[in-house]
């Protein structure tokens, strides 16, 4: 508690002053105490002309060594050190630190992308932010909502349209290509364009994917969507209906069985698509935020293989 005693004597003290006597008592060398502070040497031996005049000790004693602290110098050198580091971390506590960072991350993105960057991420966090807890929410149709309403931290996916409210940033490219199942269909090239079904994996909210480019070569752009999945589960049993097709990405060959591969056909050409990352700009905590952003898109580029857009 601080005495009213205590507080006259700070107010009659130059606080300048203990910052100056640490680096002294610690180098007990007035010139080299003097560089580190960035002083000259007879700015520093007057600050020490002071300091012995507010303590009433001479402090530093000259010997065949150099100098030598005083026993009262030492005693105040084993209180004043960890005082100035104690204040050092205070002025510090508004500059962000992922080791002391605490809080909970919540991320909404695919189940394919999740299931590639989960273990490294969570690895990562352990290491370089231990007390951050995640939170993964399986896409739907409602993320950017959530995401406006502080209920949720980040989206990520490809979309058409971000809505202006929100902040985004293109992390990276990556090609989807339209696939079938050869048990479904012994020929791809002779699909039914009259009775091909779409098979839809739920990968977005706003608008639905530029597939134009892939649906031209298997001539099914006017073909009906049977089933939209968020599950890429559901959606594999699905294609093995016959005369289906789908549309996804290839680094879901990173999770998928290759049992399950070597029965895709795929059909056309990719198209590659950008994957983006979408945050409000009225975060409560943005260093954070903003740290996270950048381990999170190096993983993505690491584990989803994706190109510079």
């Amino acid at each position: 508690m601080l005495t009213q005693l205590n507080l006259e004597r700070l107010k009659n003290c130059d606080l300048n002053l203990l910052l100056a006597l640490a680096v002294l008592l610690n180098e007990a060398h007035v010139s080299n105490a003097a560089k580190q502070l960035g002083l000259s040497q007879s700015a520093m031996s007057q600050m020490l002309k002071r300091l012995r005049l507010m303590f009433a000790d001479p402090l530093l004693l000259k010997s065949n060594n150099g100098m030598t602290l005083t026993n009262k110098a030492q005693a105040i050198a084993l209180e004043l050190t960890p005082l100035l580091d104690k204040t050092a971390r205070i002025l510090e506590a508004d500059h962000f630190t992922p080791k002391t960072a605490q809080g909970r991350i919540r991320i909404i993105m695919s189940d394919i992308t999740a299931q590639l960057i989960i273990t490294p991420l969570i690895a990562l966090m352990s290491e370089q932010a231990p007390n951050i807890e995640l939170e993964y929410i399986s896409q739907s149709g409602n993320g950017f909502q959530l995401l406006r309403r502080g209920q949720v931290d980040m989206v990520i996916g490809f979309y058409d349209d971000i809505p202006t409210s929100l902040l985004s940033e293109v992390i990276g490219q990556a090609p989807w290509q339209m696939v079938t199942h050869r048990s479904s269909n012994s020929q791809p090239s002779n699909l039914d364009k009259d009775t091909i079904k779409l098979l839809r994996y739920q990968f977005q909210e706003h608008n639905q994917l530029h597939s134009i480019a892939s649906l031209e070569p298997i001539n099914a752009l006017d073909a009906a969507y049977a089933l939209t999945t968020a599950s890429l589960s559901a959606l594999l049993y699905a294609l093995q209906t016959n005369n289906t097709a789908t549309l996804l990405p290839h680094f879901a060959l990173r999770i998928l069985p290759e049992h399950e591969t070597k029965e895709f056909d795929w059909l056309g050409t990719p198209i590659n698509l950008d994957l983006k990352l979408c945050w409000d700009r009225h975060h409560r905590t943005p260093e954070l935020q903003q740290w996270f952003r950048h381990q999170l898109t190096r993983l993505l580029h690491q584990h989803l293989l994706l190109e510079k857009a």
